[in-house]
């Protein structure tokens, strides 16, 4: 099972006390899975996950003390509500009694209060949410088929302090969020704690992995920079005694050429603790880019 589908199965495990919040709940299935047949004058609901529309079935028994009856679509699960009393009731709870729409813009009323809107937004994640597994990024988003209620959703979603974005993504509009620290505020904004806990250890890993990665990389390139600057002092040291001897060069310099020879691995710090007296890194490093500029102007003078 996916991370995302382990997100969406703890959601629907959530339980609203509050009328008004299954109202939110059941406005938010009703917009992301079911549709009004203005024609016929029904809703009908359809959903991949039959737990969505067995939720959907509780509610509206709850709410109104109708049992719909699940029917088979297409090879998924739904209901059809033809019961004009029932239709006029769902419709004037979670839409404001306004009809016509395709995707019924989000109404104010439902989500008027905060945890309300925490209903709604779960609702919307288990219709057409999805979140990527955090080991490998960070990434929750919403699928909407209508732009008036993408940015309906995003602003309910900044009302939060959350930063969410809308890009179009084939023929639908993506509320999307990618920072991993809003995401885990999300999470818990809809209720899924233990996926939250589960994110935040992922989390860790993948940022502490990363970060061992970038101090491995810097330690390493670190250590290429000083083997390559040990090897050019070394071939510069080794020029000046082919061709005129390392007696020619001054007793500090000469010192310090024939430690380097005889320990081409340390490191700056280290060399000078080699020395006779000890010197500290700058007079080594001085030292040694001396020995390199005789060597460069010998080879300048052939």
């Amino acid at each position: 099972m996916s991370f995302s589908s382990e997100v969406k199965n703890e959601m629907l495990k959530v339980s609203d006390s509050a009328r008004h919040c299954k109202i939110a709940l059941l406005a938010a299935f009703i917009n992301f899975c079911g549709f009004y047949d203005s024609a016929n004058d029904r809703l009908i609901l359809i959903a991949e996950n039959t737990a969505v529309i067995e939720r959907t079935v509780g509610l509206i028994e709850e709410l109104l003390g109708f049992r719909a009856e699940i029917l088979p679509f297409e090879g998924r699960r739904g209901i059809r509500l033809e019961d004009k009393t029932v239709v006029d009731k769902l419709i004037n709870i979670t839409m404001g009694g306004r009809r016509g729409y395709d995707i019924p813009p989000i109404d104010p009323l439902v989500v008027s209060s905060v945890c309300c809107k925490r209903a709604y937004l779960r609702g919307a994640f288990i219709c057409s949410g999805s979140v990527s597994d955090p080991s490998k990024q960070y990434h929750l988003e919403f699928t909407n088929s209508g732009y008036e209620h993408a940015e309906a959703l995003k602003n309910l979603i900044s009302s939060f302090g959350i930063d969410a974005k809308i890009i179009m993504r084939k023929k639908h509009y993506v509320v999307y969020i990618k920072e991993g620290e809003q995401i885990v505020d999300m999470l818990n904004i809809m209720s899924a704690h233990r996926a939250l806990l589960e994110f935040e250890n992922l989390r860790v890993v993948k940022d502490l992995r990363n970060n061992l990665n970038r101090i491995v990389n810097c330690e390493t390139a670190n250590i290429n920079k000083v083997v390559s600057a040990g090897v050019r002092q070394v071939e510069a040291i080794e020029y000046i005694q082919k061709t005129v001897g390392l007696g020619h060069l001054s007793e500090n310099l000469r010192q310090m050429a024939k430690i380097r020879l005889e320990y081409p691995d340390l490191s700056m710090k280290e060399l000078g603790e080699k020395l006779d007296p000890p010197v500290g890194k700058s007079g080594v490093n001085h030292r040694l880019k001396k020995l390199c500029l005789i060597a460069e102007n010998l080879k300048g003078d052939q």
